[in-house]
């Protein structure tokens, strides 16, 4: 843990002379300004000033035409974490710093979703008695123009070794840079896709790994830019090639080091408490809100289809990556793992959402059903109503409805953020649906 006093000590030792102060938007977007050390002392007690309409921009980079935060409403001030500062590896003389986000009078601002996260974090500790932990495992392509074509970089193979060692290079320069940053990863793997990578980041206090995912999305596309590729975590870059998927892992340990998740004598057999189940159920209760939240752009729908890998349907399973939540074999730590993200989301609001739908879960006692064996893709209309199963949302405008009817999360994050949130992927959705795409201009003016 540093302290301010800290961070202003290494600045001066390691001559540090420029600091970036970087938070994420709604629309998952980093934004930032970068201070020189003079105002490093006064940013981390008041923080650094950003107008709020920067919140309503959507991933086009335009204010949305209903916005709630304009030219009018003021600033917030962005507040260096002093325990997320990190030299960039990549950079001369400058390091990075994530931020909170409040008001004018020093309080946690209303529209924040790492305040929020840290809020709920503390309910989990105060309402269970233990602390939260979470691993992100982000699938993400390596790119290259060739002909005036995006292309995949290599053409490698599913977790063969010719994926890591042709792009040898790049995977050793991006592990080495995350360890200097404090983020540690357990495998990178070669991918279904040719040129796509799996990175899997060490589990650790969910705040911490929720920090460790947007420093891995920031500096994938970075590493790859100044090797000159393209690095993407987009959903769904090709249509014939497996898309990049985000899975978060969650569990939960008391002060004595005891997994709240884990009950040996377990009925059925999957040696999960009852705690584990109601929370499976919280997140089962939300998941089409979970989903929206979890993959907010247009593209992400794209992957989300039957048969694909990724998750179609509301359910959960054992060792069954069908399902929107899987829970691994039983020879490895009790935990669950939520498929249904990708890597166009806000990591902090995925996980405060994550962490609302099991505590309400919790606390209802909800009960998640009989866990799913079968590859949920394969089951018939009929089958799926018997078995209770209903689909996910097809498409982001039938997501963003979903949550828009979401309630108890609306309350849980504050509706601030949530009735943004909805506006602005709205906007995102809108301005997608005007797009004539050249695949339509082929084929309506020759039909029609």
């Amino acid at each position: 843990m540093y302290t301010k006093e800290d961070i202003v000590q290494i600045v001066e030792k390691e001559q540090i002379e420029f600091i970036r102060v970087e938070f994420l938007d709604y629309a998952g977007l980093t934004r930032g300004r970068t201070i020189r050390p003079s105002q490093l002392k006064n940013a981390m007690e008041k923080g650094v000033n950003f107008s709020k309409s920067i919140m309503s921009f959507d991933c086009f980079d335009e204010m949305i035409s209903n916005a709630s935060y304009g030219p009018n409403d003021g600033d917030f001030f962005a507040v260096p974490d002093p325990n997320t500062f990190a030299i960039l590896p990549y950079r001369k003389n400058t390091a990075r710093m994530l931020c909170d986000l409040v008001d004018e009078n020093g309080d946690p601002w209303e529209g924040c979703p790492r305040s929020v996260l840290k809020r709920l974090l503390a309910e989990v500790e105060t309402l269970l008695g233990g602390k939260m932990y979470m691993a992100f495992e982000q699938e993400a392509y390596l790119l290259k123009e060739q002909d005036g074509k995006i292309v995949p970089a290599d053409n490698s193979h599913c977790f063969s070794t010719d994926g890591v060692d042709i792009q040898e290079d790049f995977v050793q320069d991006f592990v080495y840079s995350l360890e200097k940053m404090g983020v540690e990863t357990e495998q990178v793997s070669s991918e279904y896709g040719p040129g796509q990578l799996e990175v899997n980041l060490k589990y650790a206090p969910a705040l911490k790994a929720t920090d460790d995912q947007v420093t891995f999305m920031h500096l994938f596309k970075q590493i790859a830019k100044d090797k000159g590729m393209i690095g993407t975590l987009m959903p769904k870059p090709f249509q014939h090639l497996a898309g990049n998927g985000l899975h978060v892992h969650i569990s939960i340990y008391d002060d004595s080091g005891d997994n709240i998740f884990q009950d040996t004598t377990d009925p059925r057999g999957l040696d999960l408490s009852e705690k584990a189940y109601h929370y499976i159920g919280g997140l089962l209760k939300h998941g089409a809100s979970l989903i929206a939240i979890g993959a907010p752009s247009i593209n992400s729908y794209k992957r989300m289809q039957p048969g694909s890998w990724a998750p179609a349907h509301i359910c959960y399973g054992a060792g069954n990556r069908s399902v929107l939540v899987r829970v691994p074999e039983k020879a490895r730590t009790r935990r669950f793992e939520f498929r249904g993200a990708d890597g166009t989301c806000n990591p902090y609001l995925l996980a405060a959402c994550l962490v609302a739908s099991g505590l309400h879960g919790i606390q209802n006692r909800m009960d998640p059903g009989e866990a799913v064996d079968v590859d949920v893709s394969k089951l018939s209309d009929a089958e799926l109503k018997e078995r209770d199963i209903t689909w996910g949302p097809r498409s982001l405008s039938e997501a963003i409805g979903y949550l828009s009817q979401d309630t108890i999360l609306a309350e849980t994050i504050g509706r601030s953020i949530w009735e943004e949130f909805i506006k602005l992927k709205r906007s995102e959705w809108d301005k997608y649906s005007r797009q004539v795409s050249e695949w339509e201009l082929r084929l309506f003016s020759e039909r029609y």
